[in-house]
């Protein structure tokens, strides 16, 4: 019987979404089911804004990785900047209405303000976040990103992750359960973090694609929301044996979540609160597991709310 560690996790709040403290056992007893046969997956976060011009040609880009690539997944992060914003005059909509909708949010900004992508001219993205160092070369540009995936999904699979969704059973309940579980593949030395994440695809509102103002625009896997802080939950370290699994919990609310966002919305610059409307079946929740030395990201999963 493979080692159990007995994960304690911190009681938190964050954003209407709260950490579940176990139970959690330990002993000779596995609680996970580690029958599943895990593959190396890889994340892309492409850094982007509704008022950027190229930004679609990498978005499409992203859509042939994740074609080519099953086991890519991609995560639109929209920072705060000024593709980013809404298109407002004198803190109230312009005449004729177009890019009124908010995409920001605090772990877009967050996560912007350290790897500094924006800042560096967009579209640009991160591979699993390889590479990271003052200088930049995190920092990659579209045309990279396929033959990065190809490398990142030929390395060692380090990690194993599932993902539990449970909706409440309760009639047009929007509360959600989730289970994060984790094995070590490996022995490894080394410390670790978790990050959950809720993502939405199929957005369809403005988009500056090239010289074109699309209206019916579908914004994919764009960020809504977290339910670890930004930089994650500990998950394991310094030393994690093959076999070793852990557990992390979440109960979240989706329209307290959104709500989050638009009173977010309204403290940033031409924010107005247009950042609502989730459509859950469009959601997914996205998980990954980080080198905290490195920021390199060394699995992911992804898994939609609501089964077709």
């Amino acid at each position: 019987m493979k080692r159990i560690i007995s994960l304690f996790l911190s009681i938190l709040l964050f954003h209407s979404c709260e950490v579940i403290e176990g139970p959690y056992m330990s002993g000779d007893v596995n609680p996970i089911d580690t029958s599943n046969n895990y593959v190396k997956k890889v994340l892309i976060e492409d850094y982007t804004g509704h008022l950027c011009s190229f930004c679609p040609d990498a978005a499409r880009e992203l859509d042939v990785i994740l074609d080519v690539y099953p086991n890519a997944v991609g995560l639109a992060i929209h920072g705060v900047n000024n593709f980013t914003r809404p298109y407002v005059v004198d803190s109230v909509f312009n005449s004729d209405e177009k890019y009124l909708y908010d995409f920001r949010t605090s772990w877009g900004k967050d996560l912007d303000d350290f790897f500094e992508v924006s800042a560096n001219g967009l579209p640009k993205g991160t591979v699993n976040r390889i590479d990271y160092s003052s200088n930049g070369n995190h920092r990659k540009d579209f045309a990279q990103w396929s033959s990065l995936v190809a490398d990142e999904l030929e390395k060692e699979i380090k990690f194993g992750i599932n993902i539990d969704i449970t909706q409440t059973p309760l009639m047009l309940s929007d509360q959600f359960d989730i289970i994060i579980n984790s094995e070590a593949l490996s022995s490894l030395n080394g410390n670790y973090k978790v990050i959950v994440c809720i993502a939405e695809n199929n957005i369809t509102t403005w988009q500056k694609d090239g010289t074109i103002d699309d209206p019916n625009y579908k914004h994919k896997h764009v960020l809504r929301s977290f339910l670890t802080p930004t930089w994650g939950d500990n998950l394991a370290g310094p030393e994690i044996n093959n076999g070793d699994v852990f557990s992390n919990a979440y109960t979240c609310i989706i329209s307290d979540l959104e709500n989050d966002n638009i009173n977010y919305s309204t403290t940033l610059p031409l924010g107005v609160g247009n950042t609502g409307q989730w459509n859950t079946e469009n959601l997914s929740i996205i998980a990954y597991i980080y080198d905290i030395s490195s920021y390199e990201i060394i699995q992911v999963e992804e898994k939609s709310f609501i089964s077709n």
